[in-house]
């Protein structure tokens, strides 16, 4: 590693507060000590802004210390390097190492190998936005730090923020419907289109899926009635008629649909007589994902609507009454 900003601080510690052990200067060689610090600050340098973690090091006098990561650079060109030390920071070198390993490998040939792959794209971006979730931010209140670098971490992806500026990444099923595509397994092209129905607006997963409509930031009521419901049936089981694939996939949109549906404590925001004609609609079509209790249950909350305001239903929210 080589010095790269003028009169750098070697530090005892991570962060601006900590001692500082001495100064380094411009093109100065330091060996990386493997160790990055578990939060990022903020400093200026000729009045840009650098947000990075810290790193510790080891200088040629044999003094070991930390310093600022954007302060240097590794000796010889690695576009990847300033990731992968935010990459350690946040996530861990477990998590670093299983996420490096996944964007090195090209998506198999074999359509299970090809299900396994993507169902690993997703428990890691799970896993990476839970660790986002629960970690404290040490510098919570000096600075609100800048996530937009995790676009970068896995493909497919799209980094957007969420109420309260929480870091999410949601698939872009654009992408990886086009790679089914390709390829031409049946099973595949189905279950992706399923998710692009799901996701029409923009072909982008979100919290709130078509069936929704959205009120707040954190909030939406259901879309029962506009014939969603209906639509994302039909692609389900479409999908599964295709093949088993990604059968847990399938059903987990399908209990999510039934929960829009049954839920005692949702609210709707199209009128009861709208609804209930897509009920019936499900109800008479020939839907294989739905079992006896499935449809026994639609029928129980379709007589409910038929008095909603009894029943403790709210409905017809788009009219404002």
């Amino acid at each position: 590693m080589v010095v790269v900003f003028p009169e750098t601080p070697l530090r005892e510690s991570p962060g601006t507060k900590s001692k500082v052990l001495g100064t380094l200067a411009p093109g100065e060689p330091i060996t990386d000590m493997q160790e990055v610090s578990r939060f990022e600050s903020v400093l200026y340098f000729n009045d840009q802004r650098h947000q990075s973690p810290w790193m510790q090091v080891r200088t040629a006098d044999q003094k070991t210390g930390w310093v600022f990561c954007d302060a240097v650079r590794p000796a010889q060109s690695n576009p990847d390097w300033n990731l992968q030390q935010r990459l350690k920071c946040y996530f861990g070198d477990a998590v670093t190492g299983r996420r490096n390993q996944f964007v090195r490998t090209a998506p198999p040939d074999d359509p299970a190998a090809r299900a396994t792959f993507y169902r690993e794209a997703m428990a890691l971006r799970d896993t990476m936005v839970y660790l986002l979730s629960r970690r404290p931010e040490p510098e919570a209140g000096v600075f609100q730090p800048d996530f937009s670098w995790l676009g970068e971490v896995l493909p497919h992806f799209v980094y957007q923020t969420m109420a309260g500026s929480e870091p999410c990444l949601f698939a872009d099923y654009r992408y990886w419907y086009r790679e089914a595509a390709q390829r031409g397994n049946a099973a595949e092209v189905a279950f992706f289109n399923a998710c692009l129905t799901a996701f029409a607006a923009d072909s982008i997963e979100s919290s709130f899926p078509v069936w929704k409509f959205q009120i707040t930031d954190r909030e939406a009521v259901s879309q029962l009635g506009k014939r969603h419901h209906l639509a994302m049936l039909e692609a389900i089981q479409s999908a599964l008629d295709a093949g088993s694939l990604f059968r847990p996939e399938l059903v987990a949109f399908k209990e999510s649909l039934l929960a829009d549906i049954l839920d005692k404590d949702m609210k709707y925001w199209q009128p009861n007589e709208l609804i209930i004609k897509e009920l019936e609609e499900i109800i008479s079509g020939n839907f294989g994902c739905l079992d006896d209790t499935d449809r026994a249950s639609i029928r129980a909350r379709m007589a409910m609507f038929e008095n909603p305001e009894a029943n403790g239903i709210k409905v017809n929210l788009r009219s404002g009454e």
